[in-house]
């Protein structure tokens, strides 16, 4: 019975919080430029990596220019373009000390959210949370970064 207990409470305790949700009704089709927006966390690169395996040009700021267009002979526009039609937000917290890294070098994230936003529609064209262990992290290693690139290049053509 105290066996059948401690297995029930180690069992709960590995529940995944990974939730991952694609509002597309087809692929991105666009060049594949995105900004990546979030603190500078060194786990942040590791995702900055995969996507530059992928062929994806990444962008560090979300940076905006003025343009200045004439719509007719007396109509002039003026707006700001995104240097990137779709920005990366990631934000999370994962310890990066020696007494809380992982040995392998991978993280324990307390928490992660990634959403990647259409700026020329303002939308969320995709977002994934979780928690818990990424890629590196023996003998309990998962798999967050490997999901963040998935869930980005399985929606561009």
């Amino acid at each position: 019975m105290r066996f059948l207990l401690i297995a029930a409470l180690f069992l709960t305790g590995c529940v995944t919080t990974k939730s991952s949700n694609v509002f597309l009704e087809q692929n991105i089709s666009s060049p594949r430029v995105i900004a990546l927006n979030g603190s500078r966390a060194p786990w942040v690169f590791e995702i900055e990596k995969r996507l530059r395996n992928n062929d994806f040009k990444i962008k560090r700021m979300a940076s905006q220019n003025a343009v200045v267009e004439n719509v007719s002979s007396s109509k002039t526009d003026i707006y700001n373009k995104a240097s990137a039609r779709y920005i990366l937000n990631v934000d999370g917290y994962a310890p990066n000390n020696s007494m809380e890294r992982c040995f392998g070098g991978g993280y324990n994230f307390n928490y992660i959210t990634v959403e990647l936003i259409d700026v020329r529609n303002n939308e969320t064209v995709l977002h994934y949370s979780n928690s818990g262990y990424s890629e590196n992290c023996p003998p309990l290693s998962g798999t967050i970064f490997g999901d963040i690139e998935s869930l980005v290049v399985q929606n561009w053509d």
